[in-house]
């Protein structure tokens, strides 16, 4: 897709925070990079209206899990989405920037070729990113498997899982990442509600799977081996889904 003029969408809004019942003020400021591109697909069937209403949507649930306090979240005054082309960079369908900023950049290639619902493959990944943007990553000391496991639970959660997720109890480890640990993540929030809000809480500054065993009081290892057992299947995840790559 050739380069276009930046097309801007700024939608002020308060979230409310349950922690505190504090109301911060954020700004989610969304730039189609393909406005100037005829007949793009997320110009037709997805739309910048729609995507800031997804970023909304999406950065709300991710606080309201997280159970962010005014001074317990990375506390951004401003989220921006940006829809462009990834060509020069390969075809990562995503990619985030948490120094400092949120930013997340979608790939306009990979969205022109989806094969499937495009409006809902594009609210699912827009609620991936915003998990990355606002988990805690342990001073960048948790695992890659964890992170994107948390991401992919608030994919999961706010129902917007994609085609082909690995069925419950499947992978071959707990930090495996993406869905296979998102559906490991929803068997401990049952054992215990408010879990991964409380994990997350505790990655501010570091980690260690020690944290599994002061939550849940088992290991991570037998908590893994008990949610096999739970669902039935001891058996190694059947092959994965194309990979999905991000930066952040």
């Amino acid at each position: 897709m050739k380069p276009a003029q930046l097309f801007l969408f700024v939608v002020l809004f308060a979230v409310s925070l349950k922690s505190t019942e504090a109301i911060r003020p954020s700004q989610c400021v969304v730039f189609d990079n393909t406005s100037g591109t005829p007949d793009t697909r997320f110009g037709r069937e997805v739309g910048v209206d729609y995507a800031a209403e997804a970023l909304i949507a999406a950065t709300e649930f991710v606080l309201k899990t997280f159970g962010q306090s005014g001074t317990g979240g990375r506390g951004y005054d401003l989220v921006l989405l940006v829809i462009e082309s990834f060509v020069a960079n390969g075809k990562p369908f995503a990619k985030t920037t948490t120094d400092g900023e949120s930013q997340i950049h979608v790939n306009a290639d990979y969205l022109q070729g989806f094969p499937g619902d495009l409006t809902d493959e594009f609210t699912g990944i827009v609620y991936f990113m915003s998990g990355l943007i606002w988990e805690w990553t342990g001073n960048g000391n948790a695992p890659t498997g964890l992170i994107t496991g948390i991401a992919d639970y608030i994919r999961l959660t706010a129902g917007w899982g994609y085609e082909g997720w690995p069925r419950r109890g499947s992978g071959l480890r707990w930090d495996e990442g993406y869905a296979t640990t998102a559906n490991f993540l929803e068997f401990c929030e049952l054992l215990r509600p408010g879990f991964v809000s409380d994990l997350n809480a505790m990655m501010i500054n570091s980690y260690s799977d020690l944290y599994f065993w002061e939550l849940l009081g088992k290991s991570v290892d037998d908590l893994w081996e008990e949610y096999k057992f739970f669902y039935g299947s001891l058996e190694p995840a059947p092959a994965p889904a194309p990979a999905q790559t991000f930066t952040y």
